[in-house]
């Protein structure tokens, strides 16, 4: 039976591309000098608590946390990806269309979110009500991260079931 959903020779390049910026974003804590802290940046290494009491909380802590569950999220579609083609060697899963669209929706959550953090002035709630604050500084990092994203729908919309 033809497999129409991601088939065995797109399927690495689907979760490689999927996991990609999850993996990037580990430069950020050893390179955040030379290549910024990513998207994610200060999100990570300091609970919401710790950050809030040494006041580490900043405009894009928020954000930052924001986009460490997306790239999660990410990660785990790509894995679950690899266990359905494991499960479903010579068909495809009944509910691929589903699948599909999940895909898309996470990468598109993730383009678009990064367009919006980087070029719109970003709502945040302060002690005093709230206010807008500057767009998210654009490093090379949360480029390099953004990067595969592209490539990523063009093969879910090639991968179409």
């Amino acid at each position: 039976m033809n497999v129409g959903f991601i088939p065995s020779r797109g399927l690495p390049w689907v979760v490689t591309l999927s996991l990609l910026p999850f993996l990037l974003q580990f430069l950020g804590l050893g390179l955040a000098d030379r290549l910024g802290q990513g998207l994610c940046g200060s999100a990570l290494g300091v609970s919401e608590a710790e950050a809030v009491m040494y006041g580490l909380v900043s405009e894009y802590y928020f954000y930052g946390q924001v986009f460490l569950i997306l790239l999660a999220l990410k990660a785990t579609y790509a894995l679950v990806l690899w266990v359905l083609r494991l499960m479903y060697p010579d068909r495809d899963p009944p509910f691929a269309p589903l699948a599909w669209r999940v895909g898309i929706g996470l990468s598109g959550v993730f383009i678009l979110l990064f367009l919006v953090t980087r070029t719109l002035p970003l709502p945040f709630f302060t002690p005093l009500g709230p206010a807008l604050l500057s767009p998210a500084p654009l490093d090379p990092l949360s480029v390099m991260m953004v990067l595969p994203e592209p490539f990523l729908l063009g093969l879910y919309l090639r991968y179409r079931p």
